[in-house]
């Protein structure tokens, strides 16, 4: 709740002169637009061949990190983001999918993603799901 608010707050410091930063609508999409068009690689969805289809919290994430960016530089305001959200909920695929986006369509020169997690095995499930795509 508080994020949602902060980003409220922030479109409308956005629209004042002093505030550094700009919401750039374009930036916050793509990354969503690039993870609808991966395919989901377990379960029913899966054998169906269907897309990965983001929930408004999984874009909300995506939109609110990617979309900040500094008026004078251009880089992102956000460098890490904290999602706690139970089991479940495909946080693995979502990472996947970021992985793959600032892997391949980011536009970074030499791009290096990582993966980390509090075991080897656990940092591998992102990795695994991205490879599988």
């Amino acid at each position: 709740m508080a994020a949602c608010i902060r980003q409220q707050q922030d479109l409308a410091r956005a629209k004042g002169k002093k505030w550094p930063y700009r919401f750039d609508k374009d930036a916050a999409e793509r990354v969503c637009r690039f993870v609808e068009l991966l395919p989901h690689i377990k379960g029913p969805k899966a054998r169906n061949g269907e897309l990965i289809e983001l929930e408004g919290w999984q874009c909300f994430i995506l939109t609110t990190v990617f979309g900040w960016v500094h008026k004078k530089t251009g880089f992102r305001r956000y460098r890490r983001a904290y999602i706690g959200v139970p089991r479940g909920n495909a946080k693995s695929t979502l990472s996947s999918g970021v992985a793959l986006f600032m892997l391949t369509a980011d536009g970074e020169q030499g791009p290096e993603v990582y993966s980390a997690a509090t075991t080897r095995d656990q940092a591998k499930i992102v990795f695994g799901d991205a490879r599988a795509c």
